[in-house]
């Protein structure tokens, strides 16, 4: 065990494991070329991931619950297909349909910024809930419960992906990217004061964090990401209804992420492909499934309340400072 801490703790063998992990996960598809279902089933675990990386940073970072994700991932998926539709390209329309919801996000989080634990999640729920009346309402606009159809499919440089595998590349390279912006934002300033808001608000404000400030920073952030995760949803499908995005969803968000690990690099991404794969598993148990579900979810919290990925980190470093401390050498090898 000691030998295989020592070598994860050695940075250049960490940059040869990220390597190795980027290089398996960019053959999935072709690996899975022939497997038509398992390419859509990757696409949306990716789908998942980027939600929730950017939920990580509202939950995991400073600690504000939302239980209306659904809510913003519904916003990006119905602006996208909308914009797509009335002839606008269907990239351009993911970036703005995601801005949308990001607004909206801001503008929601200003009211909720005294709002903690319990009472923020009600809000979101509701919050949620509304949208999903709208969409079903709204009939002359999002198409009612039959929801919109011929969603165009996504088109870069004139190339249609209009195959599972393209469409993964794409998502793929979004993982990675949502990934690369969560890790600059936590090594930020901004992203140091999220976290110090989370562990105490009282004494972060005594020394002077705006909370409102950071708290709706955070909020629209997660929402943008959420919005860009629905967008991605509608094209990818290319059939959206409001019953894709009903309280479950979130409630689904939020099992997954608490599972993986928040304000973890990987909790999001073992969270997702972990009750991804057991929901696709359960579904041959029929009426027992969610019995089996909520059962394996309140083994995991109570065996692991930190999450799969932050109880590794925790033992990673219980190990890593058992290890003998190396002799420091200057440049001349002394």
């Amino acid at each position: 065990m000691k030998a295989i801490m020592e070598v994860f703790a050695n940075r250049k063998y960490q940059h040869i494991l990220g390597v190795i992990v980027i290089g398996c996960v960019l053959l999935f598809p072709i690996a899975f070329s022939e497997h038509i279902f398992t390419q859509l089933l990757l696409c949306t675990l990716g789908i998942y991931m980027i939600v929730n990386t950017g939920f990580d940073i509202l939950f995991g970072f400073s600690g504000q619950i939302s239980l209306g994700q659904a809510g913003f991932y519904a916003i990006g998926a119905y602006c996208s297909a909308l914009l797509s539709k009335a002839g606008m390209p269907v990239f351009f329309s993911m970036i703005i349909a995601a801005s949308i919801a990001a607004l909206v996000g801001y503008f929601l989080a200003l009211p909720c910024a005294k709002l903690m634990h319990h009472f923020l999640a009600m809000v979101t729920i509701g919050f949620g809930e509304i949208v999903r009346l709208l969409a079903v309402n709204c009939g002359w606009l999002t198409g009612g419960v039959d929801g919109i159809t011929r969603i165009p499919p996504l088109r870069i440089f004139h190339y249609e992906l209009t195959s599972y595998s393209a469409y993964l590349y794409f998502v793929l390279a979004m993982v990675l990217l949502a990934l690369f912006v969560k890790l600059r934002i936590g090594n930020s300033r901004v992203g140091r004061a999220m976290l110090a808001i989370k562990d105490n608000q009282d004494a972060s404000e005594a020394f002077g964090l705006k909370l409102s400030k950071y708290k709706a920073t955070a909020f629209t952030i997660a929402s943008f990401y959420a919005g860009f995760g629905g967008a991605l949803y509608a094209h990818l499908i290319r059939f959206i209804s409001p019953e894709s995005f009903t309280a479950d969803q979130s409630s689904m968000f939020l099992v997954m992420l608490l599972i993986g690990g928040m304000g973890t690099f990987l909790g999001p991404l073992i969270g997702s492909t972990l009750m991804l794969a057991v929901s696709e598993f359960l579904q041959q148990f029929g009426q027992l499934q969610m019995m089996i579900y909520g059962l394996l979810i309140v083994v995991v919290l109570l065996v692991m309340p930190n999450g799969i990925a932050g109880t590794l980190k925790n033992k990673y470093y219980q190990v890593l400072s058992r290890l003998p401390v190396r002799p420091v050498t200057d440049t001349n090898g002394r």
